[in-house]
């Protein structure tokens, strides 16, 4: 039981430093804020390498069925747009904020899981946790100085309630998909979706093109090495996830997964606006840390009572 849960939590740590590095490119990597140009290099570049490492890995075994392969450029298409969102959110607040609202994530897929996936149910205790988690991303708004909802964060969790929403179906379709497939040959065959709404976007689409182009000219080798490193840590941490799924119960791997993430992401937002500020700087005043840990601990409740209720 030890081994899943150090796994579980390698997984988080991973998926935190990607929390960060989506933080570093989008507020200093490209200038103004500009995600058309992170939107192509993720889908195109990223998309294209992870695609031809995948099929390395299913020795070129290209065998998929068309609803599925159209099912998964849906879901390409889906997260392409969530990733638009995430980066708007990013770019207005803190990641540790940003990351802890990203936990509306399991309340939408409790609502939405019985309408896809078979055999899934909802009970009145799951309901309690749902409601635990969204009323531990409103509370993050509130300013306890000026006894008041902060406006601006209230418009990064309206931004956030969708990025989940969008995140909680393409996880859901995910799942059905590889319930039915081999996981590497999912993930090779959404990596390859993912590279043709790229393409799709830069043929079409004439401002993400242009910015695409300007962003290889001034930046290019740096945010498209950034970039890199972000998919494969994701990567990693799907695969470490997935084994780890294997040896104990996937309600006990999403739990601490989930749980941790936040917690990890807030720590590394503290290490780094210590030591490397002109990086990343983030609130870590006590009352933004004491905030901060007790909506963490009252979503990890919540997500516990959603997997385990």
């Amino acid at each position: 039981m030890v081994i899943p849960i150090i796994l579980a939590i390698i997984a988080a740590v991973f998926y935190a430093a990607t929390n960060h590095i989506d933080k570093y490119l989008i507020s200093k990597a490209v200038k103004n804020a500009d995600y058309r140009a992170l939107i192509l290099v993720s889908t195109i570049i990223a998309g294209g390498v992870m695609a031809i490492i995948y099929s390395f890995v299913c020795n070129f075994e290209l065998t998929f069925d068309i609803p599925s392969i159209l099912l998964l450029l849906f879901n390409s298409a889906l997260y392409t747009v969530a990733n638009i969102f995430w980066f708007k959110a990013l770019d207005r607040d803190d990641t540790t904020i940003v990351v802890i609202m990203f936990q509306l994530i399991p309340v939408f897929m409790l609502l939405l899981s019985p309408l896809i996936l078979q055999d899934q149910h909802i009970n009145p205790l799951q309901l309690v946790g749902g409601l635990l988690i969204t009323l531990a991303a409103v509370f993050l708004t509130y300013e306890p100085t000026h006894k008041k909802f902060n406006k601006e964060k209230l418009i990064t969790l309206a931004i956030m309630a969708f990025v989940s929403l969008a995140y909680a179906i393409w996880f859901i379709i995910e799942r059905r998909i590889n319930q039915e497939h081999d996981f590497n040959q999912t993930i090779l065959w959404s990596n390859i979706t993912l590279f043709i709404v790229g393409i799709f976007i830069f043929i079409f689409i004439k401002s993400f093109r242009k910015s695409f182009s300007k962003m290889l000219k001034t930046n290019g080798p740096k945010v498209i090495g950034l970039n890199l490193v972000n998919e494969m840590l994701n990567s990693f941490g799907g695969v470490l996830s997935t084994f780890a799924g294997t040896m104990a119960s996937v309600a006990l791997v999403s739990f601490v997964t989930q749980g941790v993430q936040p917690f990890a992401v807030m720590l590394m937002g503290i290490l780094i606006t210590r030591l490397f500020p002109k990086i990343e700087k983030e609130k870590i005043t006590k009352t933004d840390i004491i905030k901060r840990v007790a909506t963490i601990i009252v979503c990890m409740v919540g997500i516990g009572f959603i997997e385990f209720g």
